[in-house]
């Protein structure tokens, strides 16, 4: 059996914010001091001014205190603690040292000073980041909405935790996911009752709790909660918003502690869960740009080379039809020449729209080059093609650009298994019918003769 090396230990180094005052700054350096254990160990602080009580006790527990990290051998620390907004610390390599905010691990520390159970929290905390920390690279069958359920309900040890989205024009509430995954199984929406809206429209807190009736969920998981908390992902306004619903366990009244360590645990997991959203968000909206073209928005060439390979294994395994349609925007080097391509974006764009307004979402949409397009359609037959370039030609038709004046297409149209019988063939075949409409006036669709 093949054995792999344990991780090394994680080493910090602390660096001390600017307007922290003496006093705070001490107690989270001196706290941090205490919990250290042989896998997250404070070793290192960088404090170009430290107090005489700081350096005594530093002293006692032979930790160094230094007024750069570059004062530091290398190989002192492999993480830096910073505050939000200070620069990144070069590593030897260049690459910057991993860094780790500095708010919430003073959060931690001032709350392991306040109660020693908090250890047990700072544990699961550590988990829930970690199994945050790759989200960029991760390949297409993963589910961030189902990671953020399960890692949320382990570090807070709820019954219960669901992903949802709202739509605030709409006043509705959709379920992306849930942990357990039976959690929404009669109902994956609900509407957006007043309740909800106003928590997440709050701008000063990340959650609140709520009277499970007012969620609006018509019908309401079995969790065993007596409450629901709505945890928001994002602060920032706008239409549709993220949150969770988190269904805690029930906490004895006699003894307050447990339901203090869930609400300090949701304080520490809200800087991280925000951030993870927006680095997710980000990556989907990075994904889509590469993805799509920039100016029409729908797919661009690779994108399209993709969907057409995937559609024809799909014909293939099904034994379905598969209909192509080249289409190409008629007299469009006129269009550029005379009026000049700002023009003829606005054409394009015009037509695009028209187009899309034809198709089913599940058909593939994009453009092949210039003012040439490429439209795949999944289990329609070669007649079916023959109505559906019939119907784009009416809807271009339609169009009226207040410069360039009238619009026409021309559209040339295989099918697999009537025309053609391999993957290379169907693009070919489509362009020369498009060669043949254009040659026979243009504003015309033509179909292979089989």
């Amino acid at each position: 059996m093949t054995s792999f090396p344990a991780p090394g230990p994680c080493r910090l180094l602390l660096v001390r914010p600017r307007h922290l005052s003496s006093s705070r700054w001490e107690l989270i350096v001196q706290t941090l001091m205490q919990i250290s254990d042989p896998t997250v160990v404070l070793s290192a602080v960088a404090d170009p001014n430290p107090s005489p009580n700081l350096q005594i006790v530093a002293s006692m527990d032979g930790l160094p205190i230094v007024a750069q990290p570059s004062d530091l051998p290398e190989g002192t620390f492999t993480h830096v603690v910073l505050p939000e907004g200070a620069l990144d610390i070069p590593a030897p390599n260049g690459k910057p040292w991993p860094r780790i905010s500095f708010s919430v691990i003073a959060l931690l520390a001032e709350q392991v000073a306040a109660r020693n159970g908090l250890s047990t929290i700072f544990n699961r905390y550590r988990s829930f980041a970690q199994s945050l920390t790759n989200l960029i690279p991760l390949d297409e069958s993963f589910s961030y909405e189902s990671l953020i359920c399960q890692s949320l309900r382990h570090l807070l040890s709820a019954n219960a935790a669901a992903y949802c989205e709202a739509n605030l024009s709409e006043r509705t509430v959709t379920v992306l996911s849930s942990d357990p995954e039976s959690l929404f199984a009669q109902s994956a929406s609900f509407p957006l009752t007043e309740a909800v809206r106003e928590i997440l429209l709050l701008r000063d807190r990340y959650f609140d709790d709520l009277d499970p009736e007012k969620t609006g969920i018509l019908h309401l998981p079995h969790t065993g909660s007596r409450r629901v908390v709505i945890f928001k992902l994002q602060q920032e306004s706008g239409n549709r918003l993220a949150f969770l619903l988190i269904f805690p366990p029930p906490f004895p009244e006699e003894n307050p502690l447990p339901e203090s360590e869930f609400q300090n645990a949701l304080e520490l997991s809200a800087p991280v869960l925000e951030t993870s959203h927006a680095l997710f968000a980000h990556r989907n909206l990075l994904k889509r740009k590469s993805e799509h073209d920039p100016l029409t928005k729908i797919l661009n060439r690779d994108s399209l080379d993709t969907f057409i390979h995937q559609a024809w294994k799909d014909a293939l395994a099904l034994k379905s039809p598969l209909t192509l349609l080249m289409v190409d925007i008629d007299h469009f080097k006129r269009v550029n020449d005379t009026l000049g391509h700002q023009v003829g974006d606005e054409v394009i764009i015009a037509v695009t729209e028209k187009i899309s307004g034809t198709l089913r979402s599940r058909d593939g949409f994009g453009r092949y080059g210039g003012e040439e397009f490429v439209i795949v359609l999944p289990e329609i037959d070669k007649d079916t093609g023959m109505k559906i370039a019939e119907r784009i030609l009416g809807s271009i038709r339609s169009l009226a650009h207040p410069k360039a004046g009238e619009v026409t297409v021309s559209i040339g149209i295989a099918n697999y298994p009537v025309d053609v019988r391999r993957e290379d063939e169907l693009i070919p075949l489509a362009d020369r019918m498009l060669y043949e409409a254009k040659r026979g006036g243009r504003n015309r669709a033509i179909i292979a003769n089989p």
